[in-house]
């Protein structure tokens, strides 16, 4: 399974601060974190240390690949995941209507 991460300014937060998501190709949020830096995120994040980890192994025990993504707004996987993401949160959001 691959796991995009990737972060977004974190407005008022102090300069440089960002805030890193996980999520997986196949649409389900993992894990977020609020650093100072773009650097910071990464490793936080789990793609330059073992910090995370253990929520990816939770999801994924077979394995799974992480993959930085640097403009999350315009990188088709990472907008493939949020689609499917958002789809599986408007089902739950139709179940609780009827």
């Amino acid at each position: 399974m691959k796991i995009y991460l990737s972060c977004f300014p974190a407005n008022g937060w102090g300069v440089g601060s960002v805030i890193g998501f996980a999520l997986s190709e196949d649409g389900q949020g993992l894990a977020s974190h609020l650093s100072s830096s773009i650097d910071f995120s990464k490793h936080d994040m789990g793609l330059t240390s073992d910090w995370k980890h253990d929520h990816y192994q939770k999801s994924y025990p077979e394995g799974y690949e992480l993959i930085w993504v640097d403009d999350a707004d315009t990188d088709p996987r990472w907008q493939a995941a949020l689609k499917l993401n958002k789809a599986s949160h408007s089902d739950d959001e139709q179940k609780d209507i009827k």
